[in-house]
């Protein structure tokens, strides 16, 4: 128990030592607040030199202030230190508890007394209270002399203050006297010389002194002292004339396009601080004067005159509105340079103290630029102003839209005279003297075409109107050609029909001259007049049987007659887009000497030009020629209809030798039809039923390509129906191979009074070589130079006919006739073959006359390999026949069937890809 309490007073001692220790430093630092003779105003004065001496020197008053503030808002150095006692206060507590907690258990084995322990902790603790009481009566007479510190701080910031007004107001009278005693404020002289530019530098000066009132009387406080409200007045009076001259000497040289002025003004509204709002209401006052003086020009009591007599008729002149409309465009034209000039200037102004650009003082950095403010609206006002001019009295508005290619040529005149005025400047302009965002500021006008399309656009009012007007000058004579009365009788149009829709035409297009859009929009009103014609004249177009039915004498029926001259005048019409794309070749050749970079050269006229005719006129030229096929189409399929009916007669005739064929079928066997000219009687229908046709449908047809096209098809199917029927011919013997030569040269002659039979190519070919094929051995034929002329199915059935009888033609086969196997070889069997999810169609002008096999060489290849896999059952049946009778043998033919499959397909594709 001795031990503990000798170890506890051992720690009383150590910690009363450390206290006392503690407490005679804060007594030795603080000894100068407790003396009796405390001098407050020495140790503020201290403190106070050492901040002003930590100020580096400063000498603005208001950075002063600012850093008195930081030190003493923050905590004075006696609150820190009270704060650091209160710390260590805490601190000796926090070790007591630790000492007695650590040592808890060893005092109560040791302990003898709890009444001893319990004074021990009194005294330590009464010990504690002490220190406490000291402490706090510290911190109480610190806080006092801080409470004093504050107060004398606070009156010196007082002084401070009003050292600082009274600067203010001596610096105000100062510039107060320089703004009032300057002559400046009566207005801006018109001097020259040294004289002008002195005023103009006490100009500058007097601007100077204004900014700095104005940011001196911010402070509605200083405002209110006697000495600045009686000098107020004045001052504001001399601003608000100076800023009304610099105002008028900027309109002024805006208007004159003088960059010295507006320079001058410029320079003068920035030290004055208003440039920003200045510029901008110059910039719209010149908007509202566009505004105004082309409304007035344009209203329509300016463009009619009155009759003086009785004052109500009126009476409209084309010179006066031309005249007004010539006024509109100079009054943009004017006002447009004043504004680029104006932005010219700003652009080159730079001020001398930041280096900072007095264009991007005016514009923010995503701001559009001056001028393209001041386009974009004025372009908007104009086109407002044509847009009112629709709802004139119609004899102002008639002339107007009639007038319009003029104005959209006025137009392009008056960009082209900016894009030279304002493209030669620019050249001059150091590019140093605008930032990057503003670099495109100062191109030249009208340098871009979204730019120019701007002034042209604004008059996109007018030149709807125009192209409806167009499109119902055109549309009229087709109207008056096909009336839509259900009592009228439609006929097809006349050749004067014709030739005034063609004037029509050439007169809207010789209106709009040489301008690319105007050509392209009235080109695309062509197109749809062009589409109301065929959409017409298929409405009165006779269809059905009543276009292929023929008299009974072959004759030509009205129906037809009628077809055929509504296929005279799309002729014409198609003659007429012809003409006009010359016309515009021309005009585009025209065109080198009049460009520039606003007008398109003639190379570039001509693209354009070429471009339409692509887009607008081949469609029309197809639609016509669509109609066209579709109205010949028909009609020489029912033509051709008939002479293959005729062909088909072969077939009841007799082509074998006389005596051969009376013992083949006995005595009553009938003798070879042939007319008195050794021809067959076939033949001699065919000459004058076809003479008849040729005199009174072909030649009677106009001469036309579409109609020397379908003929051409109509004579080449003949020919290849002809030699169809002639390969399946059986028997053929001698004669009949000398009668059938004899009918294809009559055919060959008939044929060629129409048009030169070498021009076909191919079929004409055919016809030559199956000729000369006929008299060849059987063995021969395979090895002939002129076999791979003829398709291979006409050789097939060729060699068939030479067989004996068991060897079945395909149609005998098939149990069909002659005609209808030739008809389904050159019609159908090239189609079965290709798959339903891709069929094939065909156009009136790709295929007048409905043979697909003839024409395509692909689908022709198709249908002669559909013809082997017939003339292959033909083979099999016959081999199957032979089988059954012990005593047959096997034709020789067979075997040069079976080796011409692949010799002939092989050699008809070769000639056919050529």
């Amino acid at each position: 128990m001795e031990a503990i309490v000798k170890e506890l007073r051992k720690d009383e001692e150590t910690t009363l030592t450390t206290l006392r220790v503690f407490v005679a430093v804060c007594v030795a630092q603080l000894s100068v607040f407790l003396a009796s003779d405390c001098n407050v105003s020495a140790i503020a004065s201290e403190v106070v030199a050492k901040d002003s001496a930590g100020s580096n020197g400063a000498t603005d008053a208001a950075r002063q202030r600012a850093q008195s503030f930081s030190l003493y808002d923050g905590g004075s150095n006696s609150e820190r230190f009270i704060q650091r006692i209160d710390d260590v206060v805490q601190r000796i507590d926090r070790v007591i508890t630790e000492h007695i907690s650590e040592h808890h258990t060893a005092l109560l084995e040791h302990v003898g007394s709890v009444d001893g322990l319990q004074g021990q902790v009194a005294s330590i603790q009464g010990s504690v209270h002490v220190v406490k009481q000291v402490v706090h009566d510290l911190e109480a007479t610190v806080r006092a002399q801080h409470d004093r510190l504050a107060r004398d701080i606070q009156k010196h910031r007082n002084v401070e203050k009003c050292g600082e007004l009274v600067r203010r107001l001596l610096r105000f009278q100062q510039l107060a006297e320089r703004v009032l005693g300057s002559s400046v404020g009566d207005g801006k002289a018109n001097g020259s010389g040294d004289a002008a530019a002195r005023q103009n530098a006490e100009l500058v000066t007097v601007a100077v002194a204004i900014r700095e009132i104005e940011s001196l009387t911010a402070d509605l406080h200083f405002e209110d002292l006697s000495v600045v409200r009686r000098a107020l007045p004045n001052i504001r009076r001399t601003s608000n004339a100076i800023r009304r001259d610099v105002r008028n000497h900027l309109k002024t040289g805006v208007q004159r396009l003088s960059q010295a002025d507006v320079g001058e003004a410029l320079q003068i509204l920035f030290y004055l601080g208003s440039l920003t709002e200045t510029v901008q209401t110059t910039v719209n006052g010149v908007i509202q004067e566009v505004e105004r003086k082309c409304g007035a020009v344009i209203a329509e009591e300016r463009l009619v005159t009155r009759n003086a007599a009785n004052g109500t008729e009126v009476t409209v002149q084309k010179a006066d509105i031309w005249r007004a409309i010539q006024e509109v465009f100079e009054c943009v034209r004017v006002h447009a340079l004043q504004v680029w000039n104006l932005q010219r200037v700003l652009a080159k102004m730079i001020d001398p103290s930041t280096g900072r650009n007095f264009l991007d003082m005016v514009i923010e950095k995503d701001e559009p630029t001056l001028f393209a403010t001041f386009w974009e609206v004025s372009c908007a006002i104009v086109r407002e102003l044509f847009s009112a001019t629709l709802s004139y009295r119609s004899s102002v508005k008639t002339i107007l839209i009639a007038s319009y290619p003029r104005m959209r040529e006025e137009g392009n005149r008056v960009l082209a005279e900016l894009h030279a005025a304002t493209a030669q400047r620019t050249d001059l302009l150091n590019e140093n003297t605008t930032t990057s965002q503003h670099q495109n500021a100062l191109h030249a006008i009208a340098g871009s075409a979204a730019e120019r399309n701007q002034l042209l656009d604004a008059m996109t009012p007018l030149a709807d109107a125009f192209i409806e007007r167009c499109y119902r000058r055109i549309a009229s004579p087709i109207e008056l050609m096909f009336p839509q009365s259900a009592n009228f009788h439609t006929s097809p149009p006349s050749r004067s029909d014709m030739q005034t829709l063609a004037r029509t035409i050439f007169a809207e297009m010789e209106l709009v001259g040489h301008d690319a859009v105007l050509i392209e929009r009235v080109s695309q009103q062509i197109h749809k007049a062009v589409h109301l014609f065929c959409t017409t004249s298929k409405k009165i177009l006779n269809t059905g049987k009543a276009a292929v039915a023929l008299m009974p004498t072959y004759g030509r029926t009205a129906n037809q007659a009628h077809n055929i001259a509504l296929l005279s005048a799309l002729y014409q019409l198609d003659d007429m887009i012809t003409q006009l794309e010359a016309r515009l070749g021309s005009t585009a050749r025209g065109n080198a000497q009049t460009s520039t970079k606003l007008v398109p050269s003639s190379t570039q006229l001509q693209k354009q030009i070429k471009a339409l005719q692509e887009k607008e006129f081949a469609p029309c030229h197809e639609q016509i020629q669509e109609l066209q096929y579709t109205i010949l189409g028909p009609y020489l399929q029912a033509l051709a209809g008939v002479l293959e009916s005729i062909f088909a007669k072969m077939h009841d005739e007799s082509f074998a030798d006389q005596t051969t064929s009376r013992d083949a079928r006995g005595a009553n066997a009938p003798i070879p039809a042939t007319n008195p000219t050794g021809g067959s009687r076939y033949m001699s229908e065919f000459s004058s039923v076809f003479n008849v046709i040729i005199e009174e449908h072909i030649r009677r047809m106009p001469s036309v390509p579409c109609v020397t096209t379908s003929v051409s098809a109509f004579i080449a199917r003949l020919m290849s129906v002809f030699i169809r029927h002639a390969a399946l011919v059986r028997p053929l013997e001698e004669n009949g191979k000398l009668r059938l030569a004899n009918d294809m040269a009559q055919l060959e002659l008939r044929l060629e009074s129409v048009l030169p039979l070498r021009s076909l190519g191919a079929p004409y070919d055919e016809l030559r070589a199956f000729r000369h094929l006929i008299f060849l051995e059987s063995h021969s034929i395979l090895r002939d130079s002129m076999v791979d002329k003829i398709r291979p199915s006409n050789v097939w059935h060729h060699l068939i006919s030479r067989a004996p009888l068991e060897l079945q033609l395909p149609h005998h086969m098939k149990r069909w006739s002659a005609a209808r196997y030739v008809e389904w070889l050159d019609k159908t069997a090239c189609t079965e073959t290709m798959p339903s999810s891709a069929p094939v169609s065909f156009s009136p002008k790709t295929l007048p006359l409905g043979y697909p096999c003839l024409v395509h060489p692909k689908l022709s290849i198709l249908a002669e390999k559909e013809a082997w896999k017939e003339v292959s059952k033909c083979l099999e049946a016959y081999v199957q026949r032979v089988g059954a009778n012990p005593d047959a043998e096997i034709s020789a033919l067979y075997e040069i069937l079976q080796e011409s499959n692949a010799i002939l397909l092989a050699g008809y594709e070769l000639v056919s890809s050529r």
